[in-house]
């Protein structure tokens, strides 16, 4: 009898992760016997752990807040993502070891070709929010040929790390990179010039949070995404669709980039309409559409 494969996500803390459901779900319409775990495991234990899931023959990991950064050093091989992004979210194990990748920015590039036909390509963007996921999708638009890569965030400081960390790892981007003071004004202008603004806040997280821009900030023929997907319209969606621009959450982000790991670990493609399929019932009750 053949042994179920194994995989799981690590992280501090980490059951609330919504992983397993999509995982699940593609393994069950993809007929694999495999599952899916969550495991919480502190900073210190990180090195300890990749060992043991490695020598119990796990067949892939991903890894989570707080360890994608401390997980590069445990690695016995980077690939180009990984070294791009300097983070680590999945690992592929293998006979030569553990093989870290990042398939954070795939989701968001992925669901905005898949799903929106966008591309940051050519386009003026507005990053919201210069933390750990705000930081990959803007050195991921710079990456991808951005013409603009406009960051903001309440401590200027990190935006401008972020902008200096994008030069350094994306030489070659011909992108104007711009960091923006802290003030509402400020952001509001920019992100009205914008093609695409993307939303890496916590803002909309709950359902009373206020909208982190109001609609004067947006206009028509524009595109926000919002990485926010505990809402099917978070507040700052809402502030861009009143103003007639278009919006989308980040649950095809978290798709994606689940979906590009799965391949990572099998050379299979996931069936991402099972795994959105379960994320939506998990999330709102009902089936995407």
């Amino acid at each position: 009898m053949q042994t179920p494969l194994r995989f799981a996500l690590l992280g501090h803390p980490v059951k609330h992760s919504l992983s397993p459901v999509m995982h699940e779900a593609s393994f069950r319409a993809l007929g694999i016997d495999a599952a899916y775990a969550c495991i919480d495991v502190a900073p210190e234990a990180l090195g300890a752990c990749l060992a043991t899931y490695r020598e119990q023959g796990y067949a892939g990991l991903n890894v989570t807040v707080p360890h994608k950064t401390a997980a590069l050093a445990w690695m016995d091989r980077l690939d180009a993502s990984a070294h791009l992004y300097g983070a680590v979210n999945t690992v592929r194990i293998d006979a030569a070891g553990l093989t870290g990748v990042n398939t954070d920015a795939e989701g968001f590039l992925e669901d905005l070709a898949v799903n929106h036909r966008l591309s940051p390509e050519a386009a003026r963007v507005v990053i919201l929010g210069c933390g750990g996921a705000g930081r990959a999708l803007a050195i991921a638009c710079a990456h991808r040929g951005a013409d603009e890569v406009v960051l903001a965030n309440r401590t200027l400081a990190k935006a401008e790390q972020v902008a200096a960390e994008i030069v350094d790892r994306v030489p070659d981007s011909s992108a104007e990179i711009r960091v923006l003071a802290p003030e509402p004004g400020a952001w509001a202008a920019a992100c009205r010039e914008a093609d695409l603004v993307v939303q890496c806040t916590t803002a909309g997280l709950h359902a009373d949070d206020a909208p982190l821009l109001p609609p004067e900030a947006f206009r028509r023929g524009q595109f926000l995404y919002d990485i926010v997907y505990t809402q099917r319209v978070t507040p700052t969606m809402r502030s861009a669709l009143a103003a007639g621009a278009d919006a989308a959450n980040g649950a095809g982000m978290l798709v994606y980039q689940g979906a590009a790991a799965f391949r990572e670990w099998t050379g299979r493609d996931a069936d991402t309409g099972a795994m959105r399929a379960a994320l939506d019932a998990r999330l709102y009750g009902t089936r995407s559409v």
